[in-house]
């Protein structure tokens, strides 16, 4: 058994001032103030020293981490991601794909489903978010134009009837195909997701009746709105600020977007409809110099002051192509992206922890197994400070990363 006690539980649904949780094997079993939570005498104890405890960061969109790229499909590589994100606070992820040969991506399924299997010092392995190669050329963004192709059929079904590790697929719903490839995925469970796409209001409210219920990295690789014989046509973003029945994901590292969209899209859909992702790529953690995602140069630098409402902060590193022209994923950790929501865009602790935790959970259905502090789920817990500082990471009652 553990006890961390002694600190600001935030469940999130509430907090809990000189709180503790109990932990029994790899699940929560009580959760409440230190009177009112007893352990066993002798159990180990992890005292928070006033700091916040949380429910481990839920992360499902992540291409790698601390040298460890998802696209080397080893299970070496996701366990080195793993542990790089286990230290800005998360407990599971999603090891993201980039577009590639089907080949390749059948190496990285097949790494992810050992890793899912693997007990190590960081993150859970959740299963794999397939990002491609279902995109708009238009609206590729960091992905290499070479590997993208349209949906169909004989691609993805041997895909999804081998490996069960598969949990979302991003893909740009007007392809041909791509309607056919949401009924699919909604049939078997799959999140199917928005992203990389050029498409028009009408085609995402057709994708929404096919299937599609979220919308990856808002505002960065989707259509806004455009002219058509004099007519404005609304895009992806309004459509996903418009529609409530879809959710989003936003890469909060304080570099994408700046706080003013990042408050449009909050009073547009509500924090409830929202999660956070970093989008990290094998150069989180690795500092400034020349990187490779999926044969594109990356440049990893300090970021230059900036001419919208971002202020630079010294040590906030940005990935870049090579000519500047877009930001090719992110160096960012959670820690980094709760903070952004908190300190630049002004939301309390509360809710911010709930859009990296509760609202994943709910998103990529595994709520009934973690997200909140709750007796009879996972015992994925986070200790940080008031700077979002992370202490403590514990996943699945086992401590992995301690400051």
């Amino acid at each position: 058994m553990l006890l961390v006690k002694n600190g600001r539980v935030i469940t999130p649904i509430r907090t809990i001032d000189l709180g503790a949780v109990l932990i029994k094997g790899d699940t929560i079993v009580a959760v409440g103030t230190e009177e009112a939570v007893t352990a066993p005498k002798g159990t180990p104890v992890i005292d928070a020293q006033g700091c916040y405890i949380a429910p481990g960061f839920i992360e499902g969109h992540v291409h790698g981490g601390a040298g460890g790229d998802v696209m080397a499909g080893t299970v070496d590589s996701i366990l080195t991601c793993g542990r790089l994100h286990a230290r800005g606070g998360v407990t599971s992820f999603m090891p993201t794909t980039l577009t590639s040969p089907m080949t390749v991506i059948e190496q990285v399924l097949q790494a992810c489903e050992e890793a899912m299997n693997t007990t190590y010092d960081g993150a859970k392995v959740l299963g794999v978010h397939l990002e491609g190669p279902y995109f708009s050329e238009n609206q590729k963004g960091a992905q290499n134009a070479a590997y993208l192709k349209t949906p169909v059929p004989q691609d993805y079904l041997p895909l999804l009837e081998r490996y069960k590790c598969i949990r979302k697929i991003t893909a740009a719903p007007e392809l041909p195909g791509a309607l056919e490839l949401g009924q699919e995925l909604r049939s078997r469970g799959i999140v199917a997701a928005v992203g990389h796409s050029d498409a028009s209001y009408q085609d995402v409210v057709r994708a929404i009746e096919n299937g599609y219920t979220h919308a990856t990295h808002l505002f960065s690789g989707m259509s806004s709105v455009r002219r058509e014989q004099a007519y404005r046509v609304a895009g992806v973003v309004e459509a996903v600020l418009a529609l409530d029945e879809l959710t989003c994901e936003l890469i909060a590292d304080g570099h994408h977007l700046p706080p003013s969209l990042i408050k449009m899209a909050l009073k547009a859909k509500g924090s409830q409809q929202i999660c956070l992702t970093t989008d990290a790529m094998a150069a989180a953690g690795q500092g400034p110099g020349k990187y490779n995602l999926f044969g594109l140069e990356v440049v990893v630098e300090d970021e230059v002051p900036s001419v919208f409402e971002v202020p630079t902060r010294p040590g906030q590193y940005v990935a870049k192509l090579a000519d500047r022209t877009a930001f090719a994923s992110s160096v960012a950790t959670m820690d980094q992206v709760v903070r952004t929501m908190v300190e630049l865009v002004g939301l309390n602790v509360s809710t911010a922890v709930k859009m990296a935790t509760v609202v994943p959970a709910r998103i990529h259905h595994l709520e009934k197994e973690r997200g909140m502090l709750s007796p009879g789920l996972k015992a994925d817990v986070v200790i940080f400070d008031d700077r979002i500082n992370v202490h403590t990471t514990i996943v699945e009652g086992r401590i992995v990363y301690q400051a």
